[in-house]
């Protein structure tokens, strides 16, 4: 069974992080999306698979041959392995396939992992080249020694402020795209359908008017991110909710941390029946193409209070490893490997490995936007993802043949990885290219990894090289494992 005739563009793309073994914050961060929007697809790919959970999915998707993955990512077209070429786009009969970002806020979410995850979108949004409003600065965190009431610091207060103000454009935007979904449902091109469940009328568009109205969805829905983000920034810094504070040791830490995961506690904030209930709920209906209906939309303080309880928790889990950062260290060695003394860098945040399951990493960020990946328990550098929008062309004269970008490829990873030089004879070996860049990888697939966190996901190394031998993707996570 073909997967993109089974799954839409988007949801092949969660899948290639879902069977990583990334968590729903890793993935919002990857894809650029919402964790609401990752857990609806994530919802809908179960339906489609049969089963119940992610280990489910995973399972059942390299059992059944439904997805190979290599490490892609969607940082760009570079993120792609050439070792393994990437499923064909889902083209809905030649139509482009809704990647809908919008958050879908009557989805209860019961686990702290997906609520944990605000923070992380929130800063790689920050990071970003602005579209529209600029960012707000964070409010600076205030550390307290005894537990601070939740309901009390995330309290709303009655005041009027610029939440009013993007709270009318958020509605302007939803009237403005719902007015131009009623004329295409009146002049366009489509099929009826009913709900099974509810008998609701269900909007099936086809060709052009499909096109059209997907066209809508995603440029609204980008408008909406970016305001609903910005209103959670202003929330913050106007109410100044106290961050959870840091307990006396790390045992302490991961039990308070436990104890605010609990879904009971989550619910206070982030449930439907709490947003229901409240009477500042501020409730929209928005056409989702992919369902060909009207969902209900939260929006407001209510929203915001469940985003920040979110933020605050990823401050808490992070607090720990901020601690074994060494910045120094960390920007001298990506400066050494890649043989730039004078490089710039910033630290970003704690972020997962997209390639090792359950492994941190201390993030970091250039001037052209290159991310740079250190693991936190070795302080080795496990990642580098550029910002190259599409492959550099390399002129032919600059073209090196095979040979060559295989000795240089070997050549630095050997300099980089300690075990690789003792591993490479149970290693497998595969290079290709894929436009100007070629890629070169040593993995232990070989290996029985069942059972393990390696298990769907084994240690690699891959280098990528521009056709010129310029270093342009690196993925080491054969150093990472115990």
């Amino acid at each position: 069974m073909e997967q993109d005739s089974v799954f839409s563009e988007r949801e092949q793309q969660v899948i290639e992080h879902l069977i990583q073994g990334k968590s729903n914050k890793q993935i919002a961060l990857a894809l650029g999306i919402s964790v609401r929007g990752v857990e609806f697809h994530l919802s809908n790919i179960y339906a489609r698979l049969e089963v119940s959970s992610r280990t489910e999915a995973a399972m059942k998707l390299s059992k059944d041959g439904l997805w190979e993955s290599t490490g892609v990512h969607d940082d760009g077209p570079l993120r792609e392995s050439a070792v393994v070429e990437p499923g064909a786009s889902a083209d809905n009969d030649g139509k482009p396939v809704s990647t809908r970002r919008l958050p879908l806020k009557n989805l209860f979410f019961a686990g702290a992992t997906l609520l944990a995850t605000t923070l992380i979108v929130i800063l790689a949004l920050i990071n970003m080249p602005a579209k529209s409003a600029p960012a707000l600065p964070a409010a600076a965190l205030v550390i307290e020694t005894a537990a601070p009431t939740l309901t009390a610091t995330l309290t709303p207060q009655p005041t009027q402020s610029s939440r009013v103000l993007i709270l009318e454009q958020i509605r302007q935007l939803v009237a403005e795209y719902q007015q131009n979904i009623q004329a295409e449902k009146k002049n366009g091109k489509l099929e009826m359908g009913k709900d099974p469940v509810t008998g609701e009328a269900i909007y099936l568009f086809k060709d052009e008017s499909y096109t059209r109205v997907y066209l809508l969805s995603e440029k609204m829905s980008e408008k909406f991110n970016q305001l609903n983000t910005l209103y959670t920034q202003v929330y913050r810094n106007e109410i100044k909710p106290t961050p959870f504070p840091t307990q006396p040791t790390e045992a302490q830490n991961k039990a308070y941390y436990d104890t605010l995961s609990d879904p009971a506690a989550m619910g206070r904030f982030c449930s439907v029946e709490t947003w229901a209930s409240d009477p500042g709920v501020v409730t929209l209906h928005v056409f989702a193409l992919d369902d060909g209906k009207d969902r209900a939309v939260y929006i407001g303080d209510v929203s915001a209070r469940c985003d920040v309880y979110g933020q605050m928790l990823e401050e808490l889990r992070t607090a720990p490893m901020l601690t074994k950062v060494n910045q120094a260290a960390d920007m001298a060695q990506i400066r050494q490997v890649i043989n730039q003394p004078d490089l710039k860098l910033t630290f970003q945040s704690i972020s997962g490995f997209n390639n090792a399951a359950g492994r941190n990493a201390a993030l970091y960020m250039d001037e052209t936007g290159a991310k740079y990946y250190m693991d936190i328990d070795t302080g080795r550098l496990g990642e580098i993802v550029p910002n190259y929008p599409s492959y550099p062309e390399i002129p032919s004269a600059e073209a090196k043949s095979m040979v060559e970008l295989h000795k240089l490829a070997r050549q630095f990873a050997l300099l980089n990885s300690p075990r690789l030089a003792g591993l490479e004879a149970a290693l497998l070996y595969e290079e290709g290219c894929k436009e100007s860049i070629c890629f070169f990888r040593w993995d232990y697939r070989n290996k029985d990894w069942s059972g393990t966190d390696w298990a769907i996901m084994p240690p690699l190394l891959q280098v990528g090289l521009l056709k010129n031998g310029q270093l342009a993707t690196y993925i080491n996570t054969l150093d990472l494992f115990k």
